[in-house]
């Protein structure tokens, strides 16, 4: 990314302001962000639901005596990333890690739930975290036996309530980012700073949005001046988030449900305006497509997180938390920021990480609440897919 481009993603973040951490959702003690109810926001195409991948033992020594662990993660670029990393571990102590994948939050709780005893470590969003909790699929974790978790990672991004159950830590924080909008900037007029770019009518079936019921309507009550947390409560706000989402559905073409479907309509120009992931965003520009530029609105956007837990049952507990020590270490994390194109909550992050398109301190930003937002799911789903199908 040019560094014209960089000065204007800071003074985009600038401009947002207190808006980016009010209009999301939230506080970082009450609520939990995603990058959906399915999926990651993996910077890579996403793979094919079930597909393995295995990280081989290798020769060193053997703190562990080897072993087999059993990774569910969610395909793509941050599956690929992260099994790069569990490489290391497995040449160093001669254990191996299996990965599978899955499409999204919704089929790995399934094959969590209908394959008892087959995973030990899962990789989930913050929705899924939440679902993963109320659904009883994973355990707390002893931090005791991931000191570096500690050491590396910084105390603000370390109490996340979605990965918290009272005081127990259920799920230690990976990688985070936000879902703004991107755009082709050959196409449409201007810099576009703001959601009411998605309102014009020049950009008529140009506009493709993200298909996820909280993910989009979080965005909507952004653009509303509306804190989604105080939404489910308040029939008025509820009735002005949608209003807004039905305005806003005025020119799209499509919703997309997986991060490669959004890069593949700004790539092919099906889309001049496009909800989308910083990290695939840069992507692209790497790719050679520099007049494509993502923005994070005024009004702010709404953020995400994914993270590594424990699977419920797993007989192979003790090995599971020696490997997310591994992981949890700075070159690692470092590592992992840069394959992904995302922030990694790291203690004096390097001035690389902080020149990524939607970098922010845990401490900046805000998440949602979903003991209040989940309940609404379904019924708040019912209503924008009669948005949408109108």
């Amino acid at each position: 990314m040019s560094n014209i481009d960089m000065r204007k993603r800071r003074n985009v973040l600038k401009a947002a302001g207190v808006g980016m951490v009010t209009a999301l959702a939230g506080c970082t003690g009450g609520g939990g962000s995603g990058s959906g109810s399915s999926g990651s926001a993996g910077s890579g195409t996403e793979s094919s639901s079930g597909s393995t991948s295995t990280s081989q033992s290798g020769s060193g020594s053997e703190s562990s005596g080897g072993g087999t662990l059993r990774f569910l993660g969610f395909g793509g670029n941050t599956q690929k990333s992260q099994m790069s990393v569990f490489e290391g571990w497995s040449q160093e102590t001669g254990a191996t890690v299996k990965g599978t994948s899955a499409g999204g939050t919704t089929e790995m709780i399934s094959l969590i739930k209908q394959n008892p005893g087959s995973f030990d470590i899962v990789a989930l969003n913050d929705t899924g975290m939440a679902r993963a909790q109320q659904e009883g699929v994973i355990e707390p974790l002893n931090l005791s036996k991931v000191p570096n978790y500690e050491k590396n990672i910084k105390e603000s991004a370390r109490s996340l309530s979605f990965n918290m159950n009272g005081d127990e830590t259920m799920g230690l924080i990976r990688e985070n980012g936000a879902t703004g909008f991107a755009y082709n900037t050959e196409k449409v007029d201007g810099d576009l700073n703001s959601w009411d770019a998605l309102l014009d009518s020049k950009y008529e079936g140009k506009v493709s949005l993200i298909d996820r019921t909280i993910d989009r309507l979080s965005n909507s009550a952004a653009a509303a001046g509306l804190n989604i947390n105080e939404v489910p409560d308040n029939q008025s706000k509820t009735d002005q988030m949608f209003e807004r989402a039905e305005k806003e559905n005025q020119n799209v073409f499509s919703y997309w449900g997986d991060g490669a479907t959004s890069i593949r309509y700004l790539r092919q120009e099906n889309a001049w305006i496009c909800e989308a992931w910083g990290g695939r965003v840069l992507a692209l520009q790497e790719e050679g497509y520099d007049h494509i530029e993502y923005v994070i609105p005024k009004e702010g956007a709404m953020g995400w997180a994914d993270n590594l837990a424990v699977v419920k049952g797993s007989e192979s507990r003790e090995l599971a938390h020696e490997l997310l020590n591994y992981t949890y270490k700075r070159e690692n994390l470092l590592t992992l920021s840069d394959d992904m194109n995302y922030t990694v909550q790291v203690k004096n992050p390097p001035s690389e990480m902080q020149q990524l398109p939607d970098y922010a301190p845990a401490e900046d930003l805000a998440f949602r609440n979903w003991e209040k937002v989940l309940p609404k799911q379904d019924v708040w789903t019912q209503r924008l897919d009669k948005i949408k199908q109108s």
